[in-house]
């Protein structure tokens, strides 16, 4: 086992947190990027100790631009209607506090299509590809990092459209 598994499964990073880091986490960027920039992601799992389902929509500031939150309530989407996203200046964390939607991901290097970034939002999307897809729930979180595309917001299977309220972290890279 790697230092940066062993690290991962020990898990005394998340700071006693009840829901658990999602599997498809970038284990060695995750490593990397926490002991560069320890006191953002502490910061952010003592946001998560907080009773999230109290939380109005908007945007919470943690440490200035280099950590804020955003929570938003939506009905999940067609999957032809979702689209697949990166960005480049902030890693996110995506926490679904209630309800479920399917979350997909793909490698940077395998996405097709890129549209023009936007800077000023963070934000490029992709054409329509495969990938893989989790459910997202309240027992888990995702991690996405700058070579990680994402396609957030997708109804599960054949469900139908379902409510749903999520927390995303913007955790600045740099």
């Amino acid at each position: 086992m790697s230092k940066e598994q062993a690290w991962f499964h020990a898990a005394d990073w998340q700071e006693g947190l009840s829901m658990k880091a999602h599997a498809s986490i970038d284990l060695n960027q995750f490593y990397s990027h926490y002991h560069s920039h320890p006191e953002r992601w502490k910061a952010v799992f003592e946001f998560l100790k907080q009773d999230l389902a109290a939380l109005d929509e908007g945007k919470y500031p943690v440490m200035g631009d280099d950590v804020f939150a955003m929570v938003s309530n939506y009905s999940t989407k067609n999957p032809k209607d979702a689209k697949w996203e990166a960005h480049r200046k902030y890693i996110d964390l995506q926490y679904v506090i209630d309800g479920e939607e399917t979350m997909g991901l793909l490698d940077l290097s395998r996405a097709v299509s890129p549209e023009k970034y936007d800077e000023a939002n963070d934000l490029i999307f992709f054409g329509q590809q495969e990938g893989e897809y989790f459910r997202a729930n309240p027992m888990c979180y995702f991690v996405f990092f700058p070579s990680d595309v994402h396609r957030p917001c997708m109804m599960m299977d054949h469900e139908g459209a379902k409510p749903v309220k999520k927390l995303v972290f913007k955790i600045a890279v740099d």
